[in-house]
């Protein structure tokens, strides 16, 4: 049994069940579809420009595979490598030169551009600010003196790709239950006396299922159970004794449909084959503007973190989790107006919000079996973008336990008790947006 069928859960309920055909293996959401919770809610975006080296792996093998799918498959998952820029200060710069070298060594495609290469690329970003701007100095604004460009990086659709897992995990004989709510797991003795109050603290005891609601209701059993509930792993695992290692955080995104001013905008040759602007974070609080040209629109949003509380166990209806107009009036509006003049005026026409799933430790996803049942989670907000990787790791632990190597997409083997807690070994990440 899988409880959750966000990007991660269906992955891995792809992955199980290819390598375990013999296997009955039964995805449950609460949702009516597969990815209708954070998965939907997300920029959808991927990148491999990270400084951690398991980060480097997970990522760049799944994006192989996701281009694989796309390019050599032939299946529409929307990928479109726009690649990611950073504009940052010469302070920026300098700060971060270490990192950009420590991933160019490690074979990630980076490219730093001067201030007037940017300029010349994005003739309307306003890439310093005069001594009387009182907005751009009471605001504390960093001049654009350069930008770092990812090239492997881009966006997708994650209902297309979603669907994709799901189709294949069905064609294999999975069986699915939405609208089909998982309330608490069961926690039983293994040798049963069938004694009230069972288990007690003298008898071993393993989570044999869950108690279910909605379409599927009951206490249903499984040889083992997988949970990938995002946000909501600690009201799975709390009750339960187990420590879900996850916090969560509202965050917010903000639809804007291209004005004639903007419209310019959409279209930036020079960066990639597509002549779309990239992925576009600003000096100022990670500030982000994300362009789609097909619909012309853009996407804005900023990672908040000092003053953004962390929320342990979420509601579970994410309406709860309003976007809040005045954040982006008062905050992304007020830095996005300065550097690119085009948003003087607007205004989105849509708003949402969701939850990210922060591992606080060292912000990179954990694999992990405890009790029984085989936690997947943390991934910090670059799920998506790591989710192959993920479900092939989860898959190893489920058939050999966490002595296991997972071969990734990509061949490499990946250790699995390196995403665990017990012998956690990976590398901190230093580049988070």
């Amino acid at each position: 049994m899988i409880i959750g069928a966000g990007v991660l859960g269906v992955t891995a309920a792809y992955h199980i069940k290819s390598n375990n055909p013999a296997k009955s293996v039964l995805l449950v959401d609460r949702f009516s579809d597969v990815s209708q919770g954070n998965t939907a809610r997300s920029n959808a975006m991927f990148r491999n420009t990270f400084t951690s080296r398991d980060n480097q792996l997970l990522a760049n093998s799944t994006i192989d595979f996701y281009i694989d799918l796309q390019e050599k498959s032939k299946i529409d998952i929307g990928i479109r490598k726009t690649g990611y820029l950073w504009l940052m200060s010469e302070e920026q710069l300098s700060r971060n030169a270490r990192h950009i070298e420590k991933m160019e060594k490690r074979g990630i495609e980076t490219k730093v551009f001067g201030g007037g290469q940017v300029k010349d690329r994005i003739p309307s970003l306003c890439t310093d600010f005069a001594p009387t701007d009182e907005d751009a100095s009471l605001m504390n604004l960093d001049p654009v003196d350069g930008g770092v460009f990812g090239a492997k990086c881009g966006r997708l659709d994650p209902s297309k790709l979603s669907k994709f897992y799901l189709e294949r995990f069905l064609n294999l004989g999975g069986k699915t239950s939405f609208n089909t709510s998982a309330q608490e797991l069961l926690l039983e003795p293994k040798i049963p006396l069938d004694i009230e109050g069972e288990p007690f603290v003298w008898q071993d005891a393993s989570i044999t299922g869950a108690s279910l609601t909605g379409d599927l209701q009951g206490n249903f059993r499984a040889g083992r159970v997988l949970l990938a509930c995002g946000a909501w792993t600690n009201e799975i695992l709390w009750p339960a004794g187990i420590d879900g290692h996850v916090k969560a955080k509202k965050r917010q995104l903000f639809k804007i449909a291209s004005n004639e001013k903007l419209a310019g905008l959409l279209r930036c040759p020079g960066f990639n084959n597509l002549g779309d602007l990239p992925f576009l974070i600003l000096p100022k609080s990670g500030c982000f503007a994300k362009a789609i040209p097909e619909s012309r629109e853009f996407w804005v949003g900023c990672d908040d973190n000092l003053g953004r509380e962390y929320i342990d166990i979420p509601a579970r209806d994410l309406d709860e989790y309003k976007a809040e107009p005045q954040y982006y009036e008062r905050n992304l509006h007020a830095i996005l107006r300065k550097y690119l003049p085009q948003f003087e005026n607007a205004r989105p026409d849509r708003m949402w919000a969701g939850l990210y799933s922060y591992n606080t430790l060292d912000y990179l996803p954990f694999v992990f079996e405890e009790g029984g049942i085989i936690v997947i989670g943390g991934d910090s907000g670059s799920g998506i973008m790591k989710a192959d990787s993920l479900g092939r790791i989860a898959d190893a632990l489920y058939r050999e336990g966490d002595g296991a190597e997972a071969t990734l997409f990509s061949g490499e083997r990946y250790l699995v008790k390196k995403l665990g807690f017990a012998s956690r070994d990976v590398e901190r990440e230093e580049w988070v947006i």
